[in-house]
C-alpha cells in the first residue's frame, strides 16, 4: 500500500519512476506455475470457515507488529480498521495510529463486523459510522482488512488474490507484502487502486529505503475492476518481480533489491480517503464493498 510513514519514524518513501502499463487484456501470455506447489490457501466460499486469529483463523485485523495500528495516518486516511471485538480508547486514535482500549478496560465492544463470508466470497465493508457510535469512534468510516502477519510469511513464490473491486472517489483497496522485520521498510503492493478510476491499477515495487526508491507501474487493464471478480498476482523471483492479472503479465520490475529481504506476510485492506486519491464526495455509494473469494500462495517446487 502506497503509505508515507511508518510508524516507526522512517523517512518517506520515495519513487525512482513512474511507468505506464498498455491494457492487461492486450497480453495473451500467462505465467507458468508448473513448478509450484501450494503453501498457503484460503477459500472464502465457505461461511463457517475460521476467519480471524482470536476465533482460530489466519487472519489478524489491525497492523500488530507495527503495535496493533487501527489506521494509519502518514496517509491521512478516514478509517478506522474494526472487528466486532474492537474496544475504543476514550481517548481516541494517537498520532500514530492505536485507538484500542487499554487491556483490561471494561467497556463495551462496539459489535461492528466489516467482514461478511457468504457463498459467493467474503466482503470486506466499508461504511459511514453509525450515527449512535460518532462519540466512540473518531474517524469517519469504519473498515476491514487481513494481515496474514501472526500466521504465514514467505520468501520468493507466486502470490495472487481474486477480487471484485469497489468503486467510488475516495475508496482505496490494496494487495500488498510486507516484510517480516522492524529494522526497515521492505513492500511489494501486488494492486492499488483509486476508487473514480476502475479501469486502472497501480503495482508497485518498495525496496529497503537504502537501496533506493520504489518503481510504480501504472496498468490500463481494459476492463471495469468493479463489474467483476479479477486475480491480482505476484511472481516474486531472486531475479525479478513479475506482476499479473488473471495470471497473464502485467509487469516486470528488478527483483535484485529484495533479495535480502525477508519473508513477507499479506494484507488486504479497504482504505477509505487519504492524500493520495483524495476523500469520499456525495457521489460515492456506501456502503462500499471488497469481495473476495480466494488467496492462493505457491512456492517453488526444489
Amino acid at each position: 500500500m502506497l503509505w508515507r510513514r511508518l510508524a516507526s519514524g522512517l523517512a518517506p518513501l520515495g519513487f525512482a519512476m513512474l511507468c505506464s502499463a498498455p491494457p492487461a487484456a492486450a497480453n495473451d501470455e500467462t505465467i507458468d506455475l508448473s513448478d509450484y506447489r501450494p503453501s498457503f490457501t484460503v477459500n472464502f466460499t465457505d461461511p463457517t470457515q475460521k476467519l480471524l486469529l482470536a476465533d482460530g483463523g489466519p487472519f489478524s485485523p489491525k497492523y500488530q507488529d507495527w503495535g496493533n495500528l487501527r489506521t494509519l495516518p502518514g496517509n491521512r486516511e478516514e478509517q478506522l480498521y474494526v472487528d466486532p471485538s474492537f474496544v475504543p480508547a476514550l481517548t481516541g486514535t494517537d498520532p500514530q495510529g492505536r485507538a484500542d482500549a487499554p487491556p483490561g478496560a471494561t467497556l463495551t465492544p462496539l459489535g461492528i463486523n466489516p467482514f461478511d463470508l457468504a457463498p459467493n466470497g467474503l466482503s470486506i465493508i466499508a461504511e459511514p459510522v453509525p450515527a449512535a457510535l460518532r462519540t466512540r469512534i473518531d474517524r469517519p468510516y469504519v473498515s476491514g482488512m487481513l494481515s496474514t502477519e501472526q500466521s504465514f510469511q514467505q520468501k520468493y513464490g507466486y502470490f495472487e488474490v481474486r477480487a471484485q473491486l469497489p468503486r467510488g472517489r475516495g475508496l482505496w483497496p490494496a494487495i500488498w507484502l510486507v516484510g517480516k522485520t522492524f529494522r526497515e521498510h521492505v513492500e511489494i503492493d501486488i494492486m492499488e487502486q483509486l476508487g473514480d478510476n476502475p479501469w486502472r491499477i497501480y503495482q508497485t515495487s518498495h525496496p529497503p529505503p537504502r537501496l533506493g526508491g520504489g518503481v510504480m507501474k501504472t496498468i490500463d487493464t481494459g476492463f471495469d475492476t468493479s463489474a467483476a471478480l479479477h486475480s491480482y498476482g505476484l511472481e516474486w523471483r531472486p531475479d525479478a518481480l513479475v506482476f499479473t492479472i488473471d495470471r497473464r503479465p502485467t509487469a516486470r520490475l528488478d527483483g535484485a533489491p529484495f533479495r535480502d529481504a525477508p519473508p513477507m506476510y499479506l494484507i488486504i485492506n479497504l482504505a477509505v480517503g487519504g492524500s493520495w486519491g483524495g476523500n469520499p464526495t456525495p457521489d460515492t455509494a456506501f456502503p462500499a464493498t471488497l469481495r473476495i473469494t480466494d488467496i492462493h500462495v505457491y512456492r517453488r517446487e526444489e
